[in-house]
């Protein structure tokens, strides 16, 4: 029997970023090393350094790095999304930006 052929592992069959450079260079950013993430969330360091390794990670560790680490990476990847992506709108957002436009015409009278 022929092994089924899997299209998320060659590259370019999908354009999502690899997620173990992207939790490696957040790291990086944010001056965290493999070994405060994992005692954060109680793991070897093993383990996180073979994060840095996958290119895809399941949602929960994804969601778990960031509330151990305090960053919402979720919205870092959303931002990855390619261009003109329909992302769902922020509604408070939304509505912050014409409590802004309001102010802004106030100011200009």
């Amino acid at each position: 029997m022929m092994s089924p052929i899997h299209t998320h592992l060659k590259p370019g069959a999908h354009p999502y970023p690899h997620i173990g450079r992207f939790i490696r260079q957040k790291f990086h950013e944010l001056h965290i090393t493999a070994a405060e993430a994992a005692r954060r969330l109680g793991v070897s360091t093993s383990t996180v350094q073979a994060y840095y390794k996958q290119p895809s990670l399941q949602f929960g560790i994804i969601f778990k790095l960031s509330i151990a680490l305090n960053y919402d990476l979720l919205s870092d990847l959303i931002s990855s999304y390619p261009p003109n992506f329909p992302v769902k709108p922020n509604e408070k957002l939304a509505d912050l930006e014409k409590e802004v436009e309001i102010l802004r015409g106030l100011l200009k009278r």
